[in-house]
């Protein structure tokens, strides 16, 4: 209960009643607040009395902002949400001020003990004692931030978040302590640093690490080797170029059709259509390796548009939507001649074989590093277990093994001696351009890519055809594996007048073992 200037007694209106018409909470009880404070003249004091103590009288003129009014001899704020407009210690009520004007002011919430307590960090014995509609809780005999998820929903605290061993996240709490550190911020050590948004000192601030491909960093620049304040390895997120959504490393798992690349700025997406989680998004029209982000490189591949008019020794579709014009096709254009279709220049990820200098060049994808073949090269690859069986990408036609001897541990290298050839059939390769008279092809099993040279011929007259595809030999010559290629001379690959028709494409991995499949390679299964 609360005197008026005029002596009468009035009773507030609870600050449940706000709760309910301002939040839609249930109604709480209301709580009287105790008179604190007097108008009447106390000898030897020329303001107020309150709580025993002599005042100045309060002016709403002389309150810091326009419409604070005095309330209880203080300045008090208007407000409308219960706890977001006040300050720790008071809640939002339907009162009455010193002047008598009524209307929703802060107030002293009833655990506060007329601003003794702010019902945060402050000693109890129950909840009710704690500011409980900003989520504090009796704890071990302390008013707790409970509720938490991370560290940073206790940097105000500031503190620690505190979590439950079962699980329960309404059970845990902000621990007050020392300020855990955010992103950017000075550092001397990694355990200043918030652990929960995977933060560690890194170069006098805190920054990401754990980081396993440029693109976990994407917001920041690029994934980078390092060393924390402790003086450990790490790969962090380290400040560099960044792309806006649709460019390098956008997610298109819509597919080509969906729209979600830089179509405005010539970005394409790679993927093997809608659902495919990996595809991206990435740079079509580029000329050299420069033109692409870290971690790619200036490639060309196939493509299934036409020419608008006939070019290349393929015929026009004029009334194709997406045809090429002839003046984006030739040297120096983001089109250019192949021998079966159209060639397109695009940025692509480094993957596995890709030619690099640094472990920077190979992180578009996760966990590669560059390491040396052995044989001078060096390439874009992963650690490996040599006693797992197919532990390398690219199937069996990768080896693991130490072939970098100053990086000491087991890497996968290809089995040909390099990641490209000359051209010739099944010989590596990273794409058409590696096959001059041919094509580059990639297998679904274990991705091992393979030229497919269109000069050199073959037939499958007289020699059993398998499901009218291919045969063994025809004319093909060996792999670099030993293995006899398949010769597609089949009158099913005639009939479709596929351009592969009496060409050597590959050979069986299993080397004649009986199955009932084939596994289409150039080296044998180890």
């Amino acid at each position: 209960m609360v005197r008026s200037r005029k002596g009468s007694v009035r009773s507030l209106v609870g600050f449940g009643r706000v709760v309910a018409a301002f939040l839609g909470l249930a109604a709480v009880a209301s709580a009287a607040l105790p008179a604190c404070s007097s108008d009447e003249p106390a000898p030897g004091c020329a303001g107020v009395v309150v709580d025993g103590e002599c005042q100045k009288k309060c002016d709403d003129a002389s309150c810091a902002a326009p419409g604070m009014k005095c309330k209880n001899n203080a300045c008090t704020q208007p407000c409308t949400d219960v706890v977001k407009d006040c300050p720790a210690g008071k809640y939002c009520y339907a009162t009455g001020t010193d002047d008598g004007t009524q209307g929703q002011f802060c107030d002293w919430a009833p655990f506060a003990q007329g601003g003794k307590r702010t019902g945060q960090y402050d000693t109890c014995a129950a909840d009710a004692e704690c500011d409980e509609m900003r989520g504090f809780k009796c704890l071990a005999g302390t008013c707790k931030l409970t509720g938490c998820t991370s560290n940073a929903d206790c940097a105000a605290v500031p503190g620690v978040c505190v979590k439950d061993a079962g699980g329960d996240s309404t059970k845990n709490y902000c621990e007050k302590g020392t300020k855990v550190l955010g992103l950017g911020e000075k550092c001397t050590k990694s355990l200043e640093c918030d652990a929960d948004q995977s933060l560690g000192c890194v170069g006098g601030e805190c920054a990401y690490v754990g980081c396993t491909q440029h693109s976990d960093c994407a917001s920041i620049g690029l994934c980078k080797a390092a060393k924390n304040a402790e003086g450990a390895d790490v790969l962090a997120c380290t400040k560099g170029t960044t792309y806006p959504k649709g460019q390098f490393g956008t997610a298109c798992t819509g597919g080509a059709t969906a729209k979600e690349c830089d179509e405005a700025n010539n970005f394409v997406c790679i993927g093997a259509g809608a659902g495919d989680i990996e595809a991206y998004c990435t740079k079509a029209g580029c000329q050299a390796d420069a033109d692409c982000a870290d971690g790619y490189s200036c490639s060309t591949v196939r493509t299934s548009r036409p020419p608008c008019a006939t070019a290349c020794n393929i015929t026009g579709q004029p009334s194709a939507a997406n045809c090429v014009k002839a003046t984006d096709i030739g040297a120096g254009k983001e089109y250019s001649c192949g021998p079966v279709t159209l060639l397109r220049n695009i940025c692509m990820k480094r993957e596995f074989c890709g030619e690099c200098q640094s472990d920077d060049d190979c992180r578009a994808m996760p966990n590669q590093l560059c390491a040396s073949d052995g044989k001078g090269h060096k390439y874009c690859t992963v650690i490996c277990d040599p006693n797992v069986s197919n532990a390398c990408p690219w199937g069996s036609a990768a080896e693991c093994a130490v072939h970098d001897t100053a990086l000491g541990k087991p890497t996968c290298a290809h089995r040909f001696g390099a990641c490209k050839g000359t051209g010739k059939g099944c010989e590596p390769c990273l794409d058409d351009k590696d096959c001059p008279t041919g094509l580059c092809l990639s297998t679904d099993y274990g991705g091992e890519r393979y030229c497919v040279d269109l000069a050199v011929k073959c037939d499958c007259t007289g020699l059993s055809v398998d499901q009218g595809v291919s045969c063994d030999g025809g004319g093909c010559p060996k792999t670099p594996g030993t293995l006899d290629m398949k010769c597609y001379g089949g009158d099913s690959v005639k009939a479709s007048n596929s351009p592969l028709y009496q060409t050597c494409v590959g050979a069986d991995a299993l080397n004649g073992a009986k199955a009932p499949y084939t596994l289409p390679g150039c080296w044998p299964l180890q």
